[in-house]
């Protein structure tokens, strides 16, 4: 995604953009507990801003923004509780549970270290 941004930007061109990651130097046995933890795809063995000066960006600048990652999914829980007979309605009962286990996954992942959430920014040379 991110060499389709820097092929499609112009010179000078701005993006900015959220990503749930791991810290750097996790063993494998973090790693696989981070997977079960977080969403699809969320370790890998670069860091938010490799991969983005990789695709050719430049002033490449992450923010830890995992504060507000955790109080968000947080408040999505509490909304899942007190909206829980409409949401099951909408969503059916299994998506709904689903969904509640997922961010409970999340908020074990942040409190244990093994998710973050960043903010990067880049330029196109």
């Amino acid at each position: 995604m991110l060499r389709e941004c820097h092929r499609v930007a112009r010179p000078g061109g701005r993006i900015a953009g959220y990503v749930i990651h791991t810290p750097a130097g996790l063993g494998a046995a973090d790693e696989r507990r981070a997977r079960e933890l977080g969403p699809d795809h969320v370790t890998g063995a670069a860091l938010p801003e490799d991969l983005t000066r990789e695709a050719g960006f430049s002033h490449v600048v992450r923010q830890d923004v995992t504060d507000q990652f955790r109080a968000t999914v947080e408040a999505m829980l509490r909304a899942a509780r007190r909206w829980a007979p409409e949401l099951r309605a909408e969503q059916g009962a299994e998506e709904f549970a689903a969904g509640c286990e997922r961010g409970e996954a999340k908020l074990v992942g942040i409190r244990e270290g093994l998710l973050l959430r960043s903010l990067v920014t880049a330029i196109k040379r």
